[in-house]
């Protein structure tokens, strides 16, 4: 067995590698971007609240409506805040995956082409046996002609 199909597995599991890696990359976009869906939706929320409580409408509350308006108000901010922080952490990893996905790639990258030049040094040796082989059998032929 040559060393080329020596390798193959190994060249298989560096492909799968870098398949899982990248279908990680992938999963981790879409979290973010659910993420980031969930933290839009709270600021049009917090905005559309913001809208509806204010001006006029706002001066004819009583102190307890007031007060529970700006509980929950103050509530939604805060997950607006925390929403921001799992955005953000969201974000580190698919950076995170982004890397590592990269780093497989280059591995990969480099097996393929350490498997090519041994494909072609195995690729050459063939081609110089063959020729040998031909110059022999054409010695042969000449010979037996002369």
């Amino acid at each position: 067995m040559t060393r080329s199909k020596k390798l193959k597995p190994v060249v298989k599991h560096v492909d799968n590698k870098e398949k899982t890696a990248l279908e990680a990359v992938a999963f981790s976009q879409q979290q973010l971007q659910q993420q980031r869906n969930k933290l839009q939706q709270l600021t049009d929320y917090s905005n559309e609240y913001a809208q509806q409580h204010s001006g006029a409408q706002s001066a004819s509350y009583s102190s307890i409506q007031l007060q529970e308006y700006n509980r929950f108000f103050t509530q939604l901010t805060d997950t607006i805040a925390q929403q921001t922080q799992i955005v953000a952490m969201a974000k580190r990893e698919v950076e995170i995956k982004q890397q590592k996905w990269k780093l497989t790639r280059s591995r990969s990258d480099a097996m393929h082409k350490v498997v090519d030049k041994i494909e072609a040094g195995e690729m050459r040796q063939a081609e110089k046996i063959e020729q040998k082989f031909m110059d022999e059998v054409a010695l042969r032929i000449s010979l037996k002609t002369h």
